[in-house]
């Protein structure tokens, strides 16, 4: 099964996920960046990028060339900020008619609850349902002890 992994990380752990997941399975990686830089400390960060998210704010991201139908499989990873998916992957699926047989998520978190973040990436991705939402609590740090066990998860559906 050809799979592609397509994700935003604004301080890693989205993107550490996003490397183990395709070690582990041999999938491509596309990393969505905006063309400008998200705050990465102090208030700014959580003011600027809080904003774009409940805002809904698309921003400008640097173009990928990628066509997502030469896959049989994609999984989207997005750190949660203000309870929704990042804002430089709302721009990502904002044009975007997904038509992959599996199509599956992550989200990377320290706290908020992640169900709005799969329905936003369900409605924005036109898809029904999702062939598994994971949710990863601060994996970068530790603090999610069973990050393994949900990498294995999400590879079963790639493999």
């Amino acid at each position: 099964m050809k799979s592609i992994i397509v994700y935003y990380s604004l301080e890693g752990s989205t993107k550490m996920i996003a490397e183990k997941l395709a070690e582990k399975t041999g999938a491509d990686l596309l990393e969505i960046r905006s063309v400008k830089k998200y705050p990465t400390k102090g208030p700014a960060k959580f003011i600027v990028g809080g904003k774009d998210a409940a805002f809904k704010v698309c921003p400008e991201i640097v173009k990928t060339g990628t066509d997502l139908k030469q896959y049989d499989a994609v999984v989207f990873g997005t750190p949660v900020w203000d309870g929704t998916i990042a804002p430089p992957l709302r721009s990502f699926l904002r044009d975007l008619i997904i038509k992959n047989p599996v199509v599956a998520a992550y989200a990377c978190m320290a706290g908020r609850d992640p169900k709005k973040t799969f329905e936003v990436l369900k409605e924005m991705a036109c898809v029904d349902k999702l062939a598994a939402e994971v949710c990863f609590y601060s994996p970068a740090t530790g603090n999610d002890p069973d990050v393994d066990a949900k990498i294995d998860q999400l590879a079963q559906l790639l493999m």
